[in-house]
């Protein structure tokens, strides 16, 4: 894939190592309000990599609670905004690729279910907002992934034929999304869970330091 002339990173669990952080925000709304006890493994298998929306339908339909989404937004924002979004660190070698892909003059953009405040916030804090052509986030699209909206989009802004774009995804959520717009992608999981669901991937690694080692 080193002719590859664009790359479209995922954001959390990608290049941010978010999904304990929003596993322990999640974990005592769910429990206070709802009676719901889930452990990290619960967090990785049935809400990681998915929309807000998409978790509280799944909520309804696995274990029949009751809510709305504007509950749940309000509830989970509050308790992100006590957390403090900038405690989110890097995933292993996230600058480190970001800037031997800049340096090698690969276009880099970021394809994300996550607003731009979340982006602003946790990129912003690391200083790694520059690298990045343009950042296509959840409420830039109708449908997030895994439609293939918002990848589709990111071709459109990239003005470039999909096959020379790669996308970098950890989760079958975002997986499913871009192969959907016609895109090869890399699966980086160190998750088990995961992993058995990104079969379809072109590419399966363990971290960013083997992405690098495959487009560069």
């Amino acid at each position: 894939m080193k002719h590859m002339q664009a790359v479209l990173f995922d954001l959390d669990g990608t290049l941010i190592d978010s999904e304990h952080f929003y596993y322990s925000n999640w974990k005592p709304i769910l429990q206070k309000n709802f009676g719901l006890k889930i452990d990290f493994e619960d967090w990785l298998t049935f809400f990681a990599g998915h929309t807000l929306v998409r978790n509280v339908h799944f909520l309804r339909e696995k274990w029949g609670i009751e809510t709305t989404d504007e509950f749940m937004w309000k509830e989970t924002r509050a308790a992100y905004a006590r957390a403090d979004m900038r405690t989110i660190g890097l995933m292993p070698h996230a600058k480190e690729i970001l800037e031997d892909l800049q340096q090698a003059g690969k276009r880099i953009a970021l394809v994300t279910s996550s607003y731009q405040t979340t982006v602003d916030t946790v990129l912003g804090h690391h200083g790694l907002l520059g690298f990045f052509e343009f950042f296509i986030t959840r409420e830039r699209v109708e449908q997030p992934k895994p439609d293939p909206e918002p990848y589709a989009l990111a071709i459109k802004s990239m003005a470039l034929p999909a096959d020379e774009i790669v996308a970098i995804e950890d989760t079958s959520t975002g997986l499913k999304a871009a192969q959907g717009a016609g895109l090869s992608c890399i699966a980086v999981s160190r998750q088990q869970v995961e992993r058995e669901r990104l079969s379809a991937a072109e590419c399966m690694v363990d971290n960013l330091a083997a992405v690098r080692e495959i487009l560069l």
